[in-house]
């Protein structure tokens, strides 16, 4: 078959309109002694391995920092994630969180 034997076909780009505005990362905090850090986690890969771990970590950099557990926020991933997810904001204020870590992935 030649080149011009090949069939045409119209095509769509697979990709769409950007439905979300990019904005950028809050600022890092330079220290975290004296800070609440907050813990989110979606239940679904080992966050509880993997929390402590990581609290141990940072807690050797900072060792002032206090943590509120993933349990305190409920998990925020399957059949409640909309009830869950709206109480998420007004316990990081009641808890005065200053900065939260959000899922623990694979």
């Amino acid at each position: 078959m030649s080149e011009q034997n090949e069939p045409r076909y119209q095509v769509l780009w697979p990709l769409s309109r950007r439905a979300v505005r990019e904005t950028k990362a809050a600022a890092r905090l330079p220290d975290l002694n004296g800070k609440v850090v907050a813990e989110l986690w979606d239940v679904i890969f080992r966050g509880e391995t993997i929390y402590p771990l990581v609290r141990e970590y940072i807690k050797a950099r900072f060792p002032e920092v206090r943590f509120v557990g993933y349990e305190e926020f409920g998990n925020f991933h399957g059949a409640r994630e909309h009830e869950v997810s709206a109480t998420i904001p007004d316990k990081l204020k009641a808890h005065k969180a200053d900065a939260v870590i959000v899922g623990i992935g694979a």
